[in-house]
This record gives structure tokens, C-alpha cells and sequence, in this order.
């Protein structure tokens, strides 16, 4: 057998064990998916430093900002009910995110679908997502194998990528055998988009990979909630100095900021409400928002580490090369 069919052989063996990786994940993804949807009728308490209040889902800050983005566009980063809202009980949470995250993805959803229908169409669209990210962080491991095709090493980085990505096994409480990731588990419950981010994210590396004038685009997109787009931010510039694309994605991301960015923000004076929601809440990090940033860190250190190593075996492989040519002679 020519070492080219095997190549060819051992290509199939590998994208038949991550197809099935990947569809196992998300199965069991799936099960917690179904575990959480009963939860996300229910209510929590918000505080504050001026005391507490019942609130919902944190979905019906989406959807409730989109709301008001269409109709009293002055209240979007309000707390509470407002004059004009659309009935989410008993109190909607406060929008944080950046501005443009409501036209682009939330007010649809608000002119098709009630608040409850809405969200749980939203969870079922992002775990949609899922097979699409894991074939995008297929393609990103495959371009650093050596020849393009995939070696165990790179294996063991994507596979543990795609365990993390997919799924993070990390069930608390350890009794409750219903679900299979308690980051997960409240994503759906809550309706968040950390899915949606963790996709824009994947595929603004992709694309960078690629070359592709787009990728800055991506990554604006995934900035919506701009703490996760700043951690990848290393990683993109590490990208981009190795393919000498630097330039080309800080134009891309810039023009994409401008048109994205500043038309929102210049609406009903957005960009004031934004600034000003920054200082009047707490920044913390949610059991959900590790599936980005656990995505992003098993990226940079998967990528870089699979780089180096790349490069080491070739300066290896050349001096090998060199030497004996000097024997030789």
C-alpha cells in the first residue's frame, strides 16, 4: 500500500472517530438540553445595593430590550418594568450587553414569538450551532497537523477541545445524574447566548486562518458582551503575525466596528445608556460564560503549543537535512 493511500486511510479513521465525538457530545448536550427546558418558566432574585426584587429568566433582558429598542428606545438598560413593556413576569432583567446584539439577533424573535416561545426557540437554535462549531475547530486543529493531515497529537488537543466545547462535563451537584454540564445545563435554563458568542468566536479564528476578509467581521459579532472578544484577543494577533495578516484583520475589524457599532450607539443616544451600565453593575463570571472562555483558552493553548512544536520539528527536520549533506560531501 502506497504511503499516499495510507495517508488517505488514516484521514478517514480520524474524521469517522471525531464525527463520532462530536455527535456523542452532543447528544449527551442534548439530554441537558431537555433536563433545563422545564426551568426556563421559572423565577430568581436580583439584588442590588438598593435591596431585591423576583425577576426572570435572563433571557427577558433580551427580549425585553429588543422590545424597548423598538418602542421606547431611551429604557433599554432600565431595570425592571417600565411604561410600555411588553408583560414579562414578574420583573425582566436589565440588558447589558453591547447595543447592536438586539437588531441583529433579538428584535426578530420579539416580532415572531411570545417571550417564553421566544427563548426557548433561542435555545434550540444555538444548540443547533453545535455540529457547525465542531466541524469549524476540526478544520482549525487539521491546518496545524503536519501535512494537513491529523496526527495523535493534534488529536488529543482537538479531542479534548471538543470535550470542553461541547459538552464541559462538569455536573454540580454530583447527585443530580439529569445533566451532563451544569455550564451548559444553565445556559438553556436562562436562555443566555454563549453559544452564539462561542460560535463567533470559533469562526473569526477560522477565518483568519484562512485569510478571509471576513474575519474581522466575526469577531466584532462575537463582541456583544466584550470581556470574551478582549481574551481572544492575543490569539488573533498571534494568528495574524504568523500569516502576515495583521493588517488586513485590523482593517476588517475596524470597518466592521463602524458599521456595526456606531449606528447602534448613535440611536436614541445607546452608547450613554451602555457606558453608563458598565459602572452601575457588578462584573462577574456565570457558570455559562465558561463555554467562551474555556473555548478561547483551549484554543490559544492548543494552537500556540501545536505551532511550536510544528516549527521545532521543522528546524529539526533541516538541520537533520543539513547534516547530511555535510556527511556526504
Amino acid at each position: 500500500m502506497s504511503s499516499n493511500v495510507k495517508r488517505i486511510a488514516k484521514s478517514r479513521s480520524w474524521k469517522i472517530y471525531f464525527i463520532v465525538l462530536a455527535t456523542a457530545l452532543i447528544f449527551l448536550n442534548g439530554l441537558t438540553l431537555l433536563s433545563a427546558l422545564p426551568e426556563t418558566t421559572g423565577t430568581q432574585p436580583y439584588c442590588q445595593a438598593g435591596g431585591c426584587i423576583t425577576v426572570a429568566r435572563d433571557f427577558s433582558a433580551y427580549y425585553e430590550g429588543a422590545h424597548r429598542f423598538l418602542y421606547n428606545p431611551s429604557q433599554v438598560y432600565i431595570l425592571g418594568n417600565v411604561s410600555g413593556d411588553t408583560p414579562i413576569l414578574p420583573n425582566p432583567q436589565n440588558y447589558r450587553y453591547s447595543p447592536f446584539f438586539l437588531p441583529i439577533f433579538i428584535v426578530p424573535l420579539t416580532l415572531l414569538f411570545s417571550y417564553q416561545n421566544a427563548l426557548r426557540f433561542f435555545d434550540l437554535l444555538q444548540f443547533l450551532l453545535l455540529p457547525l462549531i465542531a466541524y469549524l475547530l476540526y478544520e482549525i486543529f487539521l491546518l496545524f497537523s503536519p501535512k494537513r493531515v491529523m496526527d495523535k497529537r493534534t488529536a488529543a488537543f482537538l479531542s479534548v477541545a471538543l470535550l470542553f466545547v461541547l459538552l464541559q462535563p462538569l455536573v454540580f451537584p454530583l447527585s443530580n445524574f439529569t445533566l451532563w454540564s451544569w455550564s451548559y445545563w444553565r445556559l438553556w435554563e436562562q436562555g443566555q447566548a454563549r453559544v452564539l458568542q462561542t460560535l463567533f468566536l470559533v469562526l473569526s479564528f477560522y477565518l483568519l486562518l484562512k485569510k478571509s476578509k471576513f474575519s474581522g467581521l466575526a469577531f466584532v459579532l462575537s463582541s456583544f458582551d466584550p470581556r470574551m472578544s478582549i481574551l481572544a484577543l492575543p490569539l488573533m494577533v498571534y494568528l495574524g503575525l504568523k500569516l502576515k495578516n495583521l493588517r488586513q484583520l485590523t482593517l476588517s475589524t475596524f470597518l466592521s466596528f463602524a458599521v456595526i457599532y456606531v449606528p447602534t450607539f448613535l440611536y436614541a443616544n445607546l452608547w450613554q445608556q451602555f457606558y453608563d451600565s458598565i459602572f452601575l453593575n457588578t462584573i462577574s463570571i456565570y457558570s455559562y460564560e465558561w463555554i467562551p472562555l474555556l473555548t478561547v483558552i483551549f484554543l490559544t493553548f492548543g494552537v500556540v503549543a501545536l505551532d511550536l512544536a510544528n516549527k521545532r520539528q521543522t528546524r529539526i527536520s533541516a538541520n537533520s537535512t543539513t547534516a547530511k549533506r555535510r556527511f556526504s560531501y
